[in-house]
């Protein structure tokens, strides 16, 4: 028996439709990607500068935030973040140095909550950051002396 079947796709047009399919599924991710970025453009930056500031604060010895400006003593070296030209934060080392370490920055400010800081951080944007700083060698000795 002999079947004739002439309503398939020919393999030309199979390669034909694969090819688009596979141009689809590279180029679909990409367009994700710049509409994501563009959404979440100096959420990063905010959030990178906050962890920089909790990992230099876990080892400190003390925190302080006096004049506009955290600082962080780590044995016989201060490390402080300072708000500059209205619109920057910059990190000094024993008061030396200057790298910008966020910009667009419209205020930054922290308070003292029994052993750790809340630091609270306002973008030109208007989006406000907050997070918890805390020196682990503060709260230890505080811990220990109430036991």
């Amino acid at each position: 028996m002999y079947w004739k079947n002439d309503t398939g796709f020919t393999y030309l047009e199979q390669l034909i439709g694969l090819s688009l399919l596979s141009l689809v599924v590279l180029v679909l991710p990409n367009i994700f990607l710049v509409v994501t970025t563009s959404e979440t453009s100096g959420n990063d930056d905010a959030i990178r500068f906050f962890n920089h500031v909790s990992q230099d604060a876990k080892g400190a010895d003390a925190i302080r935030w006096k004049d506009n400006e955290l600082e962080l003593f780590i044995g016989d070296t201060v490390i402080s973040y300072q708000m500059r030209l209205e619109t920057r934060i910059q990190r000094f080392r024993d008061k030396k140095g200057h790298v910008v370490v966020l910009e667009g920055v419209d205020s930054f400010s922290c308070s003292r909550k029994d052993v750790y800081y809340t630091c609270s951080l306002t973008m030109d944007s208007g989006k406000t950051y907050k997070k918890l700083i805390v020196s682990m060698k503060e709260w230890v000795h505080v811990y220990q002396t109430v036991r």
